[in-house]
């Protein structure tokens, strides 16, 4: 009895293993498959987007933004983002995950996330950058920073 107690624990511990194993392939594939299209798309967007300028900003992301944002809370956001000065330097995209999902309101998607540490003028910020993948290109479906500089 004790011998059956014991095969069935050894098999669920093993289809733990197994089934993080494919998880953390699943990652880095998806990981991979991304590195090259996503992180130049990201170098490239959040200078541009740390300009802090709304109506230079306003053309990397989703349409779909400014049905739920107005105008003014957008300019109001960049705003209250450029207390943290000018971008100096920023490290590389950290992958985060891969979300791919439908909805009724926009249909079959992909959502791309990552994190990417900022050097500003005024401090760090950790800026979590989600994309919506377009097949051949990118736009930026949410966009966050996360400062101890837009505290003070």
């Amino acid at each position: 009895m004790l011998k059956k107690i014991f095969k069935w624990i050894g098999f669920f511990l093993l289809g733990l293993i197994l089934l993080f194993v494919l998880f953390a392939a699943y990652t880095g594939y998806k990981e991979a498959e991304y590195k090259d299209t996503a992180v130049p798309y990201i170098n490239e967007v959040i200078p541009q987007i740390s300009e802090w300028n709304p109506e230079k900003a306003k053309s990397f992301f989703v349409p779909a933004t400014f049905e739920d944002v107005s105008q003014e809370d957008f300019e109001k956001l960049f705003r209250w983002f450029s207390k943290l000065g000018s971008l100096k330097s920023m490290d590389e995209p950290v992958f985060t995950q891969v979300y791919s999902g439908a909805t009724v309101r926009e249909g079959a998607s992909t959502i791309v996330t990552y994190t990417v540490l900022g050097h500003y003028e005024n401090g760090e910020a950790q800026i979590t950058i989600h994309l919506l993948d377009l097949g051949d290109s990118f736009e930026v479906y949410h966009f966050s920073v996360n400062s101890s500089a837009l505290i003070e």
